[in-house]
């Protein structure tokens, strides 16, 4: 899931983020260094989906892999959700991050 942080700082000059608002203020009895108001950031986030379509059926998907039966050096997990091969990595992320802007990656487990 994409972190609120992350959120804000790619967003926080407009104040608005695709998952959330952030909203700044100036509380009249907070004080910060040499008497000027503190800044205060408020984030919201909404309630959104990470997994659209991956076993869906499954209360909960959790995937685990024993490292010393891997088969390959090095082996590439999803971590985007968007693979076709799910849990393994087929690429998908270099799509979505070129349409999102994002920079996520699989996980590489080596033996």
């Amino acid at each position: 899931m994409e972190s609120v942080l992350s959120q804000v700082g790619a967003s926080f000059c407009n104040g608005i983020t695709p998952r959330g608002v952030v909203s700044t203020h100036f509380k009249a009895s907070s004080f910060g260094v040499g008497g000027r108001p503190r800044r205060v950031m408020l984030v919201k986030a909404e309630a959104v989906s990470i997994n659209p379509d991956i076993r869906k059926s499954e209360e909960k998907v959790v995937d685990s892999v024993v490292v010393t039966e891997l088969s390959k050096p090095v082996n590439a997990y999803c971590r985007c959700w968007r693979s076709g091969t799910f849990p393994l990595c087929d690429g998908s992320h270099v799509k979505h991050n070129k349409a999102t802007g994002d920079n996520v990656g699989p996980l590489l487990l080596k033996k």
